[in-house]
Formats: C-alpha cells, structure tokens, sequence
C-alpha cells in the first residue's frame, strides 16, 4: 500500500496558453502530454524544466494514445488525432520526430495501441477502423459500421479488437492465424 503524505504541497503547474482537453501519462510515467484547444500537444518529461510544443494540427486534440512498449530510445510512441488527422512520435536523441498518418476523411473518434506492440488502431466518424503497423504504415482498413465508428478497444491478450457503432453496432475482429490481419468474428 503506498500512502501519500504530500497532498498538501503547492503542486507542479505547467502554464499552458489554452485549454487542455486531454492529458496522458507515458506507461513509465516519464512523460505527460496535454493535447489543447489552441492546436498544441505539449510533452513534458518529467523534471525537465522545458517542455516540447508540438504545433500544425489543423483543429484542436481530440485524443493522445501511448504505446506501453518503448522504441529503441527507450521511449514509448505518442499519438495524438485532430479533425480526421493522426501525428505519431518518437524520440530520437533529444528530439520528437513526427509522421503523420493520413487515410480518414473525417474525424477520428479514438486511437488506441495494440498492447505489447506498436500497432495502432484508429476510429473514425467515415465509417473505418484503420491499423498502422508501427504507427507508420497503414496495414489494414476494417469496416462494418455503415454510420461510422464512435469508439475502440483493445483486448487485453492483444489479439482482439472491438469497435462500437454510432448507430448501435458492435464488432469485434481477431488476429488470423499465420500472420494473416483481423477478421471479422
């Protein structure tokens, strides 16, 4: 049992210029990123004075999604969605560097990384579920859900994923067998 016994003292502030619509912390709690109305993602490591700013979003953040298993850099990769675009990020040195992932065409309702792995899946209003191996290429576009997706969820053994419907569905695909993609079950 871990007690806190410092509740009481002033807290850490990060002043950011907008307001902060979703925050997450990294799996090893070194980083914490704010996605803001204002188009901005910023990332602070932990005790590190100067946080990065990440700009260039075409609308405010929707969503931020962390991987639970580092890079290379020790890092795990962030992903952040605006309106119907995707920006993942992986530290390199010093740095963040940024892809972004495009394919939906209108907004994308949740993000999510497969456990264990880099694979990311994303949700959106225009009806697909999409897999980005590595949270670079796109490998799979699922579908089913004639008035688009809402939401999506990982199984814990990684080897399902269940999506929900706007009008009500809910699907659930699993890994094939041999390398093979999701399947509807």
């Amino acid at each position: 049992e871990i007690l806190v016994e410092n509740w009481d003292d002033d807290p850490y502030i990060l002043p950011v210029d907008s307001t902060s619509l979703v925050i997450s912390w990294s799996p090893d709690g070194k980083y914490i990123a704010s996605g803001n109305m204002d188009r901005t993602v910023i990332l602070l490591e932990w005790n590190n004075p100067n946080p990065w700013v990440m700009r260039g979003f075409p609308g405010k953040i929707r969503h931020l999604a962390w991987s639970d298993t580092p890079t290379k850099s020790g890092a795990s990769l962030l992903a952040a969605s605006s309106v119907e675009g995707i920006v993942v990020w992986e530290k390199e040195d010093l740095e963040w560097d940024a892809r972004v992932l495009a394919r939906h065409e209108d907004i994308v309702e949740s993000i999510q990384f497969q456990p264990k792995s880099h694979l990311l899946a994303s949700a959106g209003v225009d009806g697909l579920v999409c897999l980005w191996n590595q949270g670079k290429r796109l490998t799979q576009i699922l579908d089913g859900a004639n008035g688009g997706f809402s939401c999506l969820s990982w199984h814990p053994q990684e080897l399902q994923l269940a999506a929900g419907g706007k009008n009500g569905e809910l699907i659930i695909w699993s890994k094939g067998t041999r390398g093979q993609g999701f399947s509807r079950r």
